[in-house]
């Protein structure tokens, strides 16, 4: 027992090792940096706050951490920034995608910089007189493919690090936005992260959902800093990332109040031990997602293939491996209830729309228009319209 005991706290620190790596940062300052491989060039990705062990079996899975090539992928993921905080001096912790590394294992790590410039990785502990160090290497030696594996096994070639601090002006090491909705010439993102910013680029807006009204649903800029766990939606001037640049601070303001969006980190499906998953199953009674139907922008509960990501993936309700829709990682969405419209359309102004009773006998002139401009009624009369927005002598009526 106490060689399984301590089998299991090596592998603890294994997992810290694994988000040490880019607290080699912590030599160059506290800040956010990606991380990649000196030898395979793959990328670090925080994809879980999950990890397997299996104590009888002396097995380990390090799939909450992933590693992927080309930094083109890595520009507009929040997965890939991790914050360095040097605690003590040459003791590390760091922080992304709302967990850290103490806060998940109960430990701080030790870096080494080597004589290249490049980052050593390695925890030790010592149990029943007994010192044992891991150092965390990329196990898939070959260069050529896209996925790397997490490991403690590698040579000391792949055991190197690069620690790249990310900012607004670097060439290649800065966050973009890459935006997947095209509305009439503009771009935008659902985007929720751990992490504070500001636009850095410009042609950007950054929203928030503040009310609902019939069914339109009301977008309201946040004009500077938005907070670190804020779900919002992002405008940009163009579908180029390198155009579309945020600047990541290291504090934030309080919480925006009255957002009505909610967010998700993770989209990591089943793993090789099949024991944990992160994702955040689509659900149709309960969540309305961003995208464009009839030429607007709208939050609907029935979106495009395209704005899922049909992944495999544990379906804890039935207990089997299958394939399940999920939000993407680090996107925002509508948390729904019985009353919410399955369309929302997103407007930027709701002041002008004025609610009443069909029952009222308030009239307007010129006729009784729908939202979209066609002509419904010649006269003024509301009574016996259905619930929704129109337009009545010019103004936006709510009939309720």
């Amino acid at each position: 027992m106490k060689r399984l005991h301590t089998l299991f706290l090596l592998f603890s620190l294994c997992l810290t090792s694994v988000y040490a790596q880019s607290s080699g940062t912590g030599f160059i300052g506290d800040g956010y940096y990606r991380v990649r491989n000196n030898k395979t060039n793959r990328y670090i990705y925080v994809t879980d706050n999950k990890d397997y062990y299996d104590k009888t079996k002396d097995v380990g899975d390090f799939q909450a951490i992933q590693l992927w090539t080309d930094i083109n992928r890595a520009i507009g993921d929040p997965a890939t920034v991790i914050y360095i905080d040097e605690v003590t001096p040459g003791m590390f912790d760091l922080a992304g995608q709302g967990t850290s590394i103490h806060a998940l294992t109960g430990y701080y790590v030790g870096v080494t910089k080597l004589s290249d410039g490049t980052y050593k990785v390695s925890a030790s502990v010592s149990k029943s007189g007994i010192e044992v160090t891991k150092t965390l290497s990329d196990d898939v030696t070959s260069t050529t493919k896209e996925q790397g594996k997490m490991g403690t096994n590698g040579n000391p070639t792949y055991q190197k690090w690069v620690v790249d601090r990310i900012t607004t002006d670097n060439t290649t090491n800065y966050f973009g936005i890459k935006p997947t909705i095209e509305l009439n010439g503009s771009y935008y993102q659902p985007f929720f992260a751990d992490i504070p910013f500001r636009a850095a680029s410009p042609g950007m807006n950054i929203y928030y959902v503040s009310k609902l009204a019939g069914e339109y649903a009301l977008m309201t800029p946040i004009e500077d800093v938005v907070p670190a766990k804020t779900p919002v939606i992002i405008e940009c001037a163009t579908a180029d990332p390198s155009q579309n640049r945020l600047e990541l601070l290291a504090t934030s303001s309080a919480q925006v109040t009255g957002n009505l969006l909610s967010g998700v980190y993770f989209c990591n499906g089943a793993r090789p031990q099949a024991s944990t998953s992160a994702y955040k199953k689509f659900d149709s009674t309960k969540m309305r997602v961003f995208d464009v139907v009839d030429g607007k922008l709208v939050l609907t509960n029935s979106p495009a293939s395209s704005r899922l990501n049909n992944i495999k993936a544990i379906d804890w309700e039935e207990y089997e491996e299958t394939r399940i829709d999920c939000l993407f990682a680090n996107s925002s969405y509508l948390e729904a209830k019985a009353t919410t419209p399955d369309v929302l359309e997103l407007t930027l102004d709701l002041t002008d729309i004025k609610s009443i009773s069909s029952n009222d006998d308030e009239k307007m002139e010129a006729g009784i228009y729908s939202i979209n401009g066609t002509l419904l009624r010649a006269t003024d009369d509301i009574k016996g319209l259905p619930a929704g927005i129109y337009i009545v002598g010019g103004r936006k009526i709510a009939v309720k």
